[in-house]
Order: C-alpha cells, then structure tokens, then sequence
C-alpha cells in the first residue's frame, strides 16, 4: 500500500452519495456478523442484511447522526456510524424505522434489534455518549494501517463535540485486544438471540 495513500486519508461527515459505498463496505464486513446470523432468515440472507443496513444507514443520515468516512480523494476507505445521545434507541425507535426495517429485514429482526439496544440502555446510561453503531474498512484497504486511523479519527470528534464516552457492542472476540488498544474497556455483556455481546466504553 502506497504511504502516501495512507498518508493523505482524511475524516469527513458522510454525505448522500456516500451512502450506497458505505453500505456496500458495512455490508462487507457484517456479513458474519453472528447477531445477524442469528437474527435474519438465512434463505435469503444476504438481501436481508443489505435491506437492514440500507434502511439503517439512510435513517441515521436523514437524522444527521454523526456518520463519518475514511477518504483518500474520491475513494472511500473506512466507515464509521454513530448515534448520539438524544436518539432514540430500543423501545423508543422511531416507528417509520421500525416499519421500514420490518418490510426490509422482518418484524422479527427488527425487534431483536431493538431488544439488543434496550439491554444496553437498560445497564448502561449513554448520557453524553456515542454509541459506536457500525465500523467497517474497505476489501481492498484492510491490513494497510487504515483500521488504526479510523478510531483514533472517531475519537478527536467525539473530543471536538464535548461527547465524554463512546459505547459499542462487540461480538467478535478476537477484535477484544483491538478496541483495548485504542481505550476501549469491557463494561458488561449482553445477550440477545442467543449471541452474547460485550460492551465497550471508550472515555467517562
């Protein structure tokens, strides 16, 4: 990978035509997620989780959530979403999001989703805090040092809004020794469908 690539990667806010890229990425690097494995019908699997990553990507954009990207030129390398703190999360998601996912992805999904979030909400107070919802790096940029600018970059704009914390669920542990690296504790662990996730907490 050209240093100079690496070198001139910058952080900005995800705009409208980014989002079909984004997706794709998220799509990418979430397709084994077990949550999703365990949630979405896996006859049609794939098509599902492109629906609820889709459904949720353009939500949060149309609610000007803090959506951030890893460019190079035009090139998008690196995703990363968020929600703040005044989203409504679990019980409390809006219910055009709750309709759209549904149609998308299944009622059924689309609740465990929502009970997943719930669980957290219910242990953890995410006053003054972002809960990291989704990161992801581009096929073709993985293993070239992007995934290590990507959270250092998340965490100078929490910085720069005043956020305290930044939460996140971590099913996968081998990613463990990586969110450590960059601050990141293990808070407690949920469990939904089955999958048990760990919390993370960066700050606070």
């Amino acid at each position: 990978m050209d240093q100079a690539l690496l070198d001139s990667a910058t952080l900005r806010p995800l705009r409208a035509d980014d989002l079909r890229l984004a997706n794709s990425v998220l799509l990418n690097a979430y397709h084994d997620d077990p949550f999703f494995k365990a949630v979405l019908p896996q006859d049609d699997y794939s098509q599902r989780l492109r629906a609820a990553l889709r459904e949720e990507l353009h939500e949060l954009w149309q609610r000007q959530q803090p959506l951030f990207g890893i460019f190079a030129g035009d090139s998008l390398i690196a995703v990363a979403c968020l929600l703040d703190q005044h989203y409504p999360l679990g019980q409390t998601r809006f219910w055009n999001w709750r309709l759209k996912m549904a149609l998308g992805s299944g009622w059924k999904p689309a609740r465990q989703w929502m009970a997943r979030e719930q669980a957290v909400i219910d242990q953890y107070q995410l006053q003054s805090s972002w809960l990291l919802q989704f990161i992801a790096v581009a096929p073709s940029y993985q293993h070239h040092g992007f995934a290590e600018q990507l959270l250092p970059m998340v965490q100078q704009q929490a910085a720069v809004n005043r956020v305290e914390k930044i939460a996140t669920l971590v099913y996968r542990p081998e990613l463990f020794p990586w969110f450590r690296r960059h601050g990141f504790l293990p808070i407690f662990q949920v469990n939904e469908a089955d999958v048990t996730a760990t919390v993370f907490v960066y700050g606070g």
